[in-house]
């Protein structure tokens, strides 16, 4: 298992691969409830074959994270983000100990919201 030191500048490398967010949806319709540290979540989901998943958050942790899981999605159909199983996916990454309680929530929130988004377009 990487340590902590490993793994906080392997999610800084990965949020700096984070896809361009559209800067004018960094807005309180974007936002991405109950989190510590703002996040945005942006979608297209014109061909429910292929969704367009942006995040973005003021956290270069959280950006990390989300870039993982923005790798992870970004093109999925809005089905296979419906089944999206979250824990799976931190276990996958090494993740599901190396997080703070409140960080894990977070990204929980993420993940239900984005679920609840695809779902309701």
């Amino acid at each position: 298992m990487a340590s902590w030191e490993q793994l906080f500048r392997q999610l800084v490398q990965q949020a700096r691969s984070l896809a361009e967010y559209p800067a004018e949806c960094r807005d309180d319709d974007h936002l991405v409830g109950g989190c510590e540290a703002k996040v945005w979540l942006w979608l297209d989901t014109s061909d429910v074959e292929a969704v367009v998943i942006r995040f973005d958050s003021e956290s270069r942790i959280v950006r990390g994270l989300l870039a993982l899981l923005q790798q992870r999605l970004d093109g999925c159909s809005v089905a296979e983000i419906a089944d999206f199983d979250i824990d799976a996916f931190y276990r996958a990454e090494g993740l599901d100990n190396a997080l703070s309680p409140s960080r894990s929530n977070g990204l929980y929130q993420v993940a239900k919201t984005l679920k609840l988004r695809v779902i309701e377009a």
